[in-house]
């Protein structure tokens, strides 16, 4: 039997692999599944300012970080945005925004739909643990911020769509024991905005296309 030389053995092996590859792959394909909810058909929306317990820079980039994802994901769609709650509500000759201000928000500016939302930051949460000899002392401090946002159809004040999500972030922490102890905290503005952005991403997933894999027909 004549052994072959070790460039044919790699350009068969090779093929071998590749076709196994193919065979394997066959099997499935890609498919893209639109968004859940469509927001081509409203035209022009209105957002109204995210409140919260918190101050207006954070509300103003809650607003942002939720349009953004929402235009990244279907980039046709157009916002107005309609500033604060309470300067709105005013504007509107209201006392709050009931369905009532939600039905003026159509005949002043003319918008089919709106966005409304809110987010609560928790107060710090602190944990703290002890060693089992007494020596030492693990302490952390958490956060807890939940996020709501609502759509409204203007015409009849009827609320199209709802979510919420909420999370949890450890903001600080002391470690102590015999020879040292270490301390760290972290309150900033810019790291809540970054809580506020993961929220934001996972309350606007209906408004995102999604890919998953499906049997491929035969």
């Amino acid at each position: 039997m004549e052994i072959p030389d070790p460039r044919t053995l790699k350009i068969v092996l090779g093929s071998l692999v590749v076709s196994l590859l193919a065979v394997g792959c066959a099997h499935t394909v890609i498919v893209e599944i639109p968004p859940k909810i469509d927001l081509q058909p409203y035209k022009t929306i209105g957002i109204v300012e995210f409140t919260s317990n918190s101050n207006e820079n954070l509300n103003r980039i809650a607003t942002q970080k939720f349009i953004g994802f929402i235009q990244d994901a279907q980039p046709q769609v157009r916002f107005l945005e309609l500033g604060p709650e309470d300067r709105l509500v005013t504007r509107l000759g209201r006392d709050s925004l009931d369905i009532e201000a939600i039905k003026a928000i159509e005949r002043k500016y003319g918008v089919s739909s709106v966005f409304t939302g809110s987010f609560e930051i928790s107060n710090v949460q602190p944990n703290v643990r002890f060693g089992t000899d007494l020596s030492s002392i693990h302490a952390s401090a958490a956060v807890s911020i939940s996020m709501v946002s609502r759509h409204w159809e203007t015409v009849s004040g009827a609320t199209i769509w709802s979510n919420s999500r909420q999370g949890r972030w450890k903001v600080g922490g002391i470690h102590s024991d015999s020879k040292d102890i270490s301390f760290s905290v972290n309150t900033s503005e810019d790291q809540y905005g970054r809580y506020l952005e993961e929220l934001a991403f996972a309350l606007t997933d209906n408004f995102r296309p999604h890919q998953e894999k499906r049997d491929a027909p035969k």
